[in-house]
């Protein structure tokens, strides 16, 4: 059985070429630009406010779900016969004989290589 590559973000939706969804660090960035370029005599309310900072949350809350499903999904596949395409364009296949993370993303360990899961291109 032969399946596409895995997407292991969910930063990978596009409209028009650019990313439909942000990240925690561009989040803030943006409340920070918001909260410092404001109308002093019109400023944010407490509920916006606190309505942001809750959207931050649950926007921080379903980043770490999906690291969670992709982890799990990750070790579904210890055992599996799986073929991945390195960055540097050399092809490699093998047994998923472990997995890791690392700096939040997810490595298979393939004939003692450590391989990026979004490497992927095929699991028999």
């Amino acid at each position: 059985m032969t399946i596409g590559a895995i997407q292991t973000s969910t930063n990978t939706a596009t409209f028009g070429g650019s990313r439909a969804t942000m990240d925690t660090y561009q989040f803030l960035r943006l409340l920070i630009v918001e909260l410092t370029s404001q109308n002093p005599m019109d400023p944010v309310r407490d509920r916006d406010f606190l309505a942001q900072m809750a959207q931050l949350n649950t926007a921080q809350q379903m980043e770490r779900i999906g690291g969670l499903f992709t982890t799990f999904q990750a070790a579904g596949l210890i055992g599996r016969e799986v073929e991945a395409v390195l960055p540097t364009g050399a092809r490699l296949s093998g047994k998923v004989e472990g997995v890791q993370m690392s700096a939040g993303r997810v490595f298979l360990t393939i004939n003692g290589e450590a391989i990026p899961m979004e490497s992927l291109r095929a699991i028999r």
